[in-house]
């Protein structure tokens, strides 16, 4: 119970306490290099079916290639700390401030700093706004980090990338259900290095 509502609070942590079905929840990490010629984007996550079949999972997105890569695990790979943002799922790990990937088509270290998270406050903890304390809510979202400076190297498919310099980005969504129909779009490149926007809008019921 403790570990719920201290979640509540802290979008950036695990919402799964407890769940056991009809359940999803995933991380969004953005990555783009300095040269802008390389876009990734990184989600660990778990997903639970309505008959309590659950796994863990890594799906790795090339916005440049349009190309997807979906690598499921077992739900036990997966930990979660109860008290901060750290999640590992076999021996990939992730956090806020880095994340270390080891898989059999990338692997590798990236660190990420100058953060730009999103404003906390009591009565809105995220982006939701006071609809963060609505537990029957479809489907919920969550921003980490508006913007942030890359460093490190990662090795995909077995081409070497430098992420030095780069940006990256940290977004959430967490509940039973996406959305029916939805927009979203997203960008921190602009020629004022401190930009940056997003937008959604969403169906739901």
């Amino acid at each position: 119970m403790l570990n719920k509502i201290g979640a509540i609070f802290n979008p950036e942590q695990y919402h799964g306490w407890g769940k056991s079905k009809r359940y999803f929840e995933g991380w969004y990490y953005k990555i783009v290099n300095e040269k802008e010629d390389k876009a990734f984007a990184i989600i660990p996550g778990v997903a639970m079916d309505e008959n309590e079949n659950k796994h863990a999972f890594i799906q790795v997105l090339d916005g440049k290639k349009l190309k997807s890569e979906y690598l499921k695990f077992d739900f036990d790979d997966f930990l979660a700390d109860s008290n901060n943002f750290q999640i590992s799922i076999k021996n990939n790990q992730f956090s806020d401030d880095r994340i270390y990937l080891d898989m059999p088509t990338i692997n590798g270290n990236l660190n990420f700093f100058e953060q730009v998270p999103w404003p906390k406050k009591w009565y809105s903890p995220g982006i939701m706004g006071p609809y963060s304390f609505i537990p029957f809510m479809e489907c919920n979202h969550g921003i980490l980090s508006m913007n942030r400076s890359i460093d490190g190297k990662l090795n995909i498919n077995e081409h070497i990338i430098d992420f030095a310099k780069g940006k990256g980005y940290i977004e959430k969504d967490w509940g039973k259900s996406f959305p029916s129909a939805y927009i979203w779009m997203q960008s921190n490149h602009f020629n004022y290095q401190k930009v940056s926007i997003k937008t959604s809008i969403a169906k739901i019921p």
